[in-house]
């Protein structure tokens, strides 16, 4: 229940906003250069929360730190509305408050429900799909209704809520735990060992970031493809729409089937089709919006399902989090101007086609790597 209603808030307020960036443009006099910097900052701060997030667990402790980063996010989304500077001091808190978060999830997974990881990872996933998708069809008519300060104000309650269970919890979380945490004399594991000596963690960083860097890219391409393949820019707006919905469902697929090397060989269906359809207009556009939705959905629960069970030990699972995290969303970043510039360069898009199949065929071939490598069992 607890991490369902962390999940709630690790996307809402960072794609909740996106509806109305022409009402804070009009509102504020800012261009979209400002707006498009609400969109870049969380990305930044979830690679540097990343790797903060292990030494800050270290010092104050799993319990703290994620009622302390539920305050945070609380506190940024109430307070961000109120002028120009304090959006983009409020977006940096936020962003943090998520990276945090982020890097939590798991190392609670490990910590209180070790058994279960791989289904309550599910449960996160799908979570986050859906507040995410209901922020983006409620802001735009809620700022009508009231004003949109007030519905990114509301962005706070699902902070709030989780805040509270969190803290209630406590007692029956404890009481509740499966594998009791035991204590080990091992040195603690720093972010600089992950880095040079953690081969397993680099694989997991790698997969991350590469599934992270495809599904970014897609998100922000895949409408322009979709009209330059003849459909209205209202319709490609649909379908980027179902490209997001159809993710809901996908992550419940890892609580059916438990092999992640038949998981992995549907992604790669899943992707490689998604591109081809591309190529055969028309309907060919819509199977391609739920191919690629479904399998980057599939993909992103599969990865923190693998970072999840990556040790028996949660401090390895917090530093593995944490390094997985910091990487992915740096490549991640490079994505969409990576296949902007190639568009750019040979004016079509089969190129990017190409690339991106080339990128999915990569990324699984990592994914195959981790699941034959036993090095994780620390």
């Amino acid at each position: 229940m607890v991490v369902v209603l962390i999940a709630a808030n690790l996307r809402l307020a960072v794609t909740g906003m996106t509806p109305i960036f022409s009402t804070i443009q009009s509102a504020w006099k800012v261009d979209s250069t400002y707006t498009s910097l609400l969109m870049t900052i969380p990305l930044l701060c979830f690679a540097i929360g990343a790797m903060l997030t292990p030494q800050i667990l270290k010092q104050i402790g799993l319990n703290w730190f994620v009622a302390l980063s539920a305050v945070l996010l609380a506190v940024a989304n109430l307070l961000r509305v109120i002028n120009v500077t304090t959006m983009l001091t409020g977006t940096i808190l936020v962003g943090l408050a998520i990276a945090f978060l982020n890097v939590l999830v798991p190392t609670i997974i490990a910590q209180y429900r070790p058994n279960d990881a791989t289904q309550l990872t599910s449960y996160y996933s799908l979570t986050m799909s859906l507040f995410s998708a209901i922020g983006m069809g409620l802001v735009v008519p809620m700022s009508n209704l009231v004003s949109w300060q007030f519905s990114i104000q509301l962005f706070s309650i699902p902070a709030i809520i989780a805040l509270i269970v969190w803290l209630l919890s406590q007692k029956k979380l404890q009481t509740g735990l499966q594998q009791p945490i035991k204590k080990t004399d091992a040195q603690p594991i720093s972010f600089m060992q992950t880095l040079l000596h953690d081969h397993y963690a680099w694989l997991l960083a790698l997969f991350m970031g590469l599934q992270s860097l495809i599904f970014y890219s897609l998100n922000t391409w895949l409408p322009s493809i979709y009209v330059d393949h003849g459909v209205s820019s209202a319709t490609a707006g649909f379908m980027l729409s179902l490209f997001q919905l159809i993710g809901i469902p996908a992550a419940l697929l890892l609580t059916w089937i438990f092999n992640k090397r038949i998981i992995l060989t549907i992604i790669l269906i899943g992707y490689v089709g998604g591109m081809l359809s591309i190529l055969l207009n028309g309907i060919g556009l819509w199977i391609s919006a739920l191919l690629l939705g479904f399998t980057s959905a599939l993909i992103f629960t599969l990865a923190m399902a693998l970072i999840t069970s990556s040790s028996n030990r949660m401090e390895v699972i917090a530093v593995r989090s944490g390094f997985a995290q910091f990487i992915g969303y740096l490549i991640a970043a490079v994505g969409p101007l990576l296949f902007g510039q190639l568009h750019s360069v040979t004016g079509g898009w089969l190129s990017v086609i190409i690339t991106f199949i080339i990128f999915m065929v990569v990324t699984i071939s990592i994914g195959f790597k981790i699941t034959a490598s036993e090095q994780f069992q620390q």
